[in-house]
C-alpha cells in the first residue's frame, strides 16, 4: 500500500500541474496564480533552507527526520498552504495521520480544488481507521479526470476499505476502564446555605443539622466496560453494512468517611443500534441504571435514546437528541416522575497550536410528577459551554461551564412558594497522560444552586484526583 500510495500522489501531482511530482515540492501556484512563498522574509536564505532540506529528505524516504525539522516552525508558518501541504505529507509518512489531517484541512480550506491533498487526507484517514471519511475523499478525486494509474490505486484503496468492513462484521471491539479517586466534597447532602427559613405563614424557623451542609473526605471507584467516553463504556460491531450494534455498562461505587449514610452504588445499562450513513450517524437506544444510597434502593431509571451526529467536516461535530425516561423511587412512590428532554450539541476544533476543541450543548424539557403533583414538576433549560486543551504531549485541560434553570408548577405547601432555581457549575480537570493506557486527572468542581426554595438553595465544591487506566 505504501507503493500505491506514492503511485496516487505523483499520477495526481502531475494531472494538478503541481511541481509537487510526489511527496517534495511545495513552491506550486496560489489559488489565484501569484507564487506562494514559505515566508515573508524570503531574501533569507536561512528561512528556506529548513524548507528546502525537508523536501530532499522527504524525497529520500525519510519522513521522520522532514518532520522533525517542520514540526517547529508549525507556529511561525501555519496556515500557508504550501508549507502545510510539505507538514502534512511528513507527517503522513511519518505514521501521524492525525497531525496530517489537522495540516491538509488547513490546505484544503485555502484551496479546495487542490487534488493532491485531497487525496493525501483520503489517505491520512485510512491510515487514522476513519473508513467512512477516507471513502468520501477517495470518492471526490475519483470523480475527477485524473490519469488510470491514480485511479487503480484508488480503487485498491476503496477494496481495502470494503474488506475492512466485512472484516469488521464479525469482529466485536471492546475496552475496559477503570478508574479511582480520592477527594474531599463541601456539601455531601446538599445541604441549605441558609441558617434560617421561612415558612408559609411567615415563621422563621432553624434548619436541623441534618438540612445543612455535611462534609466528607469521599473515595470512588468506577469499572467501564468497553469505551464510549471518559464516564461510560461500550462493545460495538456492525450487524450489517452501514448498521452497528452496540451494548455499554457502567458500575461505580462511592464512599463518604464522615456521612456514609449517603454511600453510593450506581449501575448502568445501555443497548441499541447506529445506523451510519456518511457523515451522519443516527443511534437508537433503550437505558437502565440503578441507583442505591446507604445500600438501599432509591432510584430506577429506564429510558430511551434517539440520537443524530454529523461530522460535518474533520473538525465539527454536531448532533441532536432525544430522551425519555420513566422515574421510580421505591418506598417513595410520591417522587415518581416521567423526563423528556431534547438536545443540541456541537464541537469544533480550532486551529490553533494547542488544537483546542470549543463545545456547546442546550437541552430543555419537562419532568413531570407522575402522582400528578404539580409542585414536584417542573421545566428545565441547560446550556453548556466548555473548552478542551492540551497543554503539552503530557497535559490537557477542560473547563466545563453550566447553567441550569428549573421553574416548577405550583407551590410548596409548607413554605407557600413557587419553587425556581438557577443552577451554575464550573467543571476544571488537567489530566497527566502517564503513559498511552494510564492517566492522572486532578479534579475541581463548585456548584451554585439560587433557588426560592430555601432548603433547596445551596453551594457545593468537590475536589479530587482521579487515576485512570484502559485495559
Amino acid at each position: 500500500m505504501a507503493r500505491a500510495a506514492a503511485v496516487l500522489a505523483i499520477t495526481i501531482g502531475l494531472l494538478a500541474g503541481s511541481p509537487t511530482a510526489a511527496l517534495a515540492q511545495v513552491s506550486g501556484p496560489s489559488p489565484a496564480g501569484a507564487p506562494v512563498q514559505v515566508d515573508a522574509r524570503a531574501g533569507d536564505p536561512s528561512a528556506v533552507d529548513p524548507i528546502r532540506q525537508a523536501e530532499r529528505l522527504l524525497a529520500a524516504g525519510r519522513a521522520e527526520e522532514a518532520w522533525a525539522i517542520l514540526e517547529p516552525l508549525v507556529a511561525e508558518l501555519a496556515g500557508n498552504p504550501d508549507f502545510d501541504y510539505l507538514l502534512g505529507l511528513a507527517a503522513l509518512d511519518s505514521g501521524r495521520p492525525g497531525q496530517a489531517i489537522f495540516a491538509l484541512e488547513r490546505v484544503l480550506m485555502a484551496r479546495p480544488d487542490f487534488l493532491p491533498a485531497r487525496a493525501e487526507i483520503a489517505r491520512a484517514y485510512f491510515m487514522a481507521r476513519e473508513p467512512e471519511n477516507a471513502r468520501r475523499e477517495f470518492a471526490a478525486v475519483a470523480a475527477r479526470r485524473i490519469p488510470d494509474a491514480a485511479r487503480r490505486t484508488i480503487g485498491r484503496y476503496l477494496d481495502a476499505i470494503e474488506r475492512g468492513d466485512r472484516a469488521a462484521a464479525v469482529r466485536a471491539q471492546s475496552r475496559v476502564e477503570l478508574q479511582v479517586d480520592a477527594g474531599h466534597d463541601t456539601n455531601v447532602n446538599f445541604g441549605s446555605a441558609s441558617g434560617q427559613w421561612l415558612l408559609g405563614d411567615g415563621t422563621a424557623v432553624t434548619p436541623l443539622a441534618a438540612s445543612l451542609p455535611r462534609s466528607s473526605n469521599t473515595v470512588g471507584a468506577a469499572l467501564a466496560f468497553g469505551a464510549s467516553g471518559p464516564v461510560g463504556a461500550s462493545i460495538a460491531g456492525p450487524l450489517a453494512g452501514r448498521l452497528e450494534w452496540n451494548l455499554a455498562a457502567r458500575a461505580s461505587l462511592r464512599h463518604y468517611a464522615r456521612v456514609s449514610d449517603f454511600d453510593q452504588q450506581q449501575f448502568d445499562l445501555s443497548a441499541g443500534l447506529s445506523l451510519v450513513d456518511g457523515c451522519h450517524r443516527y443511534t437508537l437506544a433503550a437505558l437502565l441504571q440503578h441507583l442505591r444510597l446507604d445500600d438501599a434502593a432509591y432510584r430506577n431509571a429506564a429510558g430511551a435514546l434517539l440520537q443524530w451526529q454529523c461530522e460535518t467536516d474533520p473538525r465539527t461535530l454536531v448532533g441532536a437528541s432525544l430522551q425519555s425516561y420513566r422515574l421510580d423511587y421505591p418506598g417513595a412512590e410520591i417522587r415518581d416522575a416521567r423526563r423528556n428532554a431534547i438536545g443540541l450539541n456541537a464541537a469544533r476544533i480550532l486551529d490553533a497550536a494547542a488544537r483546542p476543541i470549543v463545545i456547546g450543548s442546550i437541552a430543555f424539557g419537562e419532568e413531570a410528577s407522575r402522582p400528578g403533583l404539580e409542585n414536584l414538576s417542573h421545566d428545565f433549560l441547560s446550556l453548556r459551554a466548555g473548552l478542551v486543551a492540551r497543554l503539552s504531549p503530557e497535559w490537557r485541560s477542560s473547563t466545563v461551564l453550566s447553567w441550569e434553570k428549573r421553574d416548577f408548577g405550583a407551590a410548596e405547601p409548607l413554605f407557600g412558594v413557587v419553587r425556581e432555581d438557577r443552577q451554575t457549575e464550573l467543571r476544571i480537570e488537567f489530566e497527566r497522560r502517564v503513559n498511552d493506557r494510564t492517566s492522572i486527572v486532578p479534579q475541581l468542581v463548585h456548584t451554585r444552586n439560587r433557588s426560592t426554595l430555601s432548603p433547596n438553595d445551596f453551594r457545593r465544591t468537590q475536589a479530587g484526583v482521579q487515576l485512570r487506566h484502559r485495559f
